[in-house]
């Protein structure tokens, strides 16, 4: 028996065998591509299943085959004033997986929302606060005991991070909303340039503070007022740019009577700050 020939023989079996091997793995990898980019695709811009509304040019599109994807959801009241009997009911949406014709009978759907009472915050100005998970696209006031019912928006919107804020002569609802699809993803949610409204159940005024295309971070009341500290992150920039994904902002202050907003740290002290940054 020849050994160098089967040795031979085995290294050429061995070679087709690892060639074959390689080809069809390239060919389950070649397969599995579309699959990977189409999940990919649906997760990144998560228009099939939305979180927030869908974006205006979607829904110009929809409208012109009068077609619809989203519909308006009502979830259960929050009883808001107990003296005056004041409830809320939220609106939010809920996405079909195919879009329907519109029908000519409405439909009325039911989501949930959970709410979470504060009595920490005595020493604020406010004593007493409530949070409302959930984003929604409106909020409407009942007054059963008036038989009377207002909503807060006739514009399309999206708000989230619900407060009620309780003070001696008012209460305060304050949440986050955005109108725009700003990091054109296809839909308008809160990761989109937001604002913070404030609306006084006293009154009835409803306020929004803005400062241009910078997105407000973060809020607090200041001690004993209703005026407000709010941090907005700076549109120059993007969580890309930075290691810890934190993009930079600035603090102002919210002035609640007169709606003047206004820069904490004056820009002589934001250069000096940037100077000794620099070692300048």
């Amino acid at each position: 028996m020849n050994i160098e020939k089967i040795k031979n023989y085995n290294q050429k079996m061995l070679a087709v065998a690892s060639t074959l091997g390689i080809i069809l793995l390239l060919v389950c990898i070649t397969m599995m591509v579309p699959e990977l980019l189409r999940l990919f695709s649906r997760s990144s811009y998560n228009y099939d299943n939305p979180t927030g509304l869908i974006a205006d040019d979607k829904v110009e599109s929809l409208n012109q085959e009068n077609l619809r994807k989203q519909i308006v959801a009502y979830g259960s009241p929050w009883l808001i004033d107990t003296l005056k009997s004041v409830y809320i009911i939220p609106v939010s949406i809920t996405t079909l997986k195919k879009p329907e014709e519109i029908p000519v009978a409405n439909e009325e759907l039911m989501s949930l929302m959970d709410v979470y009472p504060d009595f920490s915050s005595s020493k604020k100005g406010y004593y007493n606060k409530r949070h409302f998970d959930g984003g929604y696209t409106n909020l409407i006031l009942y007054y059963p005991l008036e038989n009377k019912t207002l909503s807060l928006f006739n514009e399309r919107i999206f708000i989230g991070g619900t407060q009620a804020y309780y003070f001696k002569d008012d209460i305060l609802l304050v949440f986050y909303s955005a109108e725009k699809d700003t990091d054109k993803n296809g839909i308008i949610d809160l990761n989109d340039t937001r604002n913070l409204c404030v609306y006084s159940l006293n009154t009835g005024i409803l306020k929004k503070i803005s400062d241009g295309d910078n997105s407000l971070y973060q809020y607090q009341f200041i001690e004993n007022t209703k005026d407000l500290l709010v941090e907005f992150s700076l549109n120059q920039y993007n969580e890309k740019q930075f290691n810890t994904g934190r993009v930079p902002s600035k603090i102002m202050r919210y002035k609640y009577d007169s709606q003047q907003l206004t820069e904490v740290i004056p820009q002589t002290i934001q250069a000096d700050m940037q100077k000794l940054i620099e070692g300048k």
